[in-house]
């Protein structure tokens, strides 16, 4: 990937409104989204009212979690997945508007160089990561391809990966804006159970491997 730098580079990226920054008066220490999202799931899962408040109020939840207040336009929502219906949350395009030839002109990246970017500070993992750069790549640079995606997930991600979705699984699109943003619930299931939490390693190796990824067997 190229240099990361170059982001800040051309064009300003138009990025989820605080998904990369630490709270100046935040009681975490959280220095990406990603992390956050591993405190808050951890939290759900360990405590049935965090979950059910988290669920109820996530905008409250978060800006309690982290001491301060978020903006007012930010629009947060968490979405649980269930042994049946998964969500693939498509992240937003930080350079919306942009074909690929005028992102390299600007910032000398290309749309894969992005998306690579932007998985690795926040979840949104759609399958797995190669998978995920790539179909994230060409959503941003595919109005119809993005269409598609959203009207018939199933058949898309068939048909992308050559692989078949159990008939009894339920996918379910959503998209971010610079001020929408949701967070994913996963449905860890007997894996939980048998999680040591005390090893942050195995929980963000078990949180962040989407339920897709399993069901397909990638």
């Amino acid at each position: 990937m190229n240099n990361p730098q170059n982001m800040s580079k051309g064009m300003t990226p138009n990025l989820p409104l605080w998904s990369y920054q630490v709270q100046q008066n935040s009681k975490l220490v959280v220095k990406t989204r990603k992390g956050l999202e591993v405190h808050l799931i951890t939290r759900a899962l360990k405590n049935e009212a965090f979950k059910q408040e988290l669920l109820a109020n996530p905008k409250a939840v978060v800006e309690q979690e982290l001491g301060t207040k978020l903006p007012e336009e930010l629009e947060m929502n968490v979405l649980e997945e269930t042994e049946d219906t998964l969500y693939m949350v498509l992240p937003c395009n930080p350079y919306e508007g942009m074909s690929e030839e005028e992102l390299k002109g600007s910032v000398g990246m290309s749309y894969e160089d992005v998306a690579q970017w932007v998985l690795e500070k926040q979840r949104n993992a759609l399958l797995d990561e190669d998978s995920s750069v790539a179909m994230i790549a060409k959503i941003w640079n595919n109005q119809a391809f993005k269409q598609n995606l959203l009207d018939n997930p199933i058949k898309v991600i068939e048909q992308e990966l050559g692989k078949i979705v159990p008939e009894d699984i339920k996918i379910k699109v959503f998209i971010e804006t610079p001020s929408i943003v949701y967070f994913v619930l996963p449905n860890l299931g007997d894996n939980f159970d048998n999680l040591d939490l005390e090893s942050e390693q195995e929980l963000n190796d078990l949180m962040f491997v989407n339920q897709v990824q399993l069901t397909l067997g990638l």
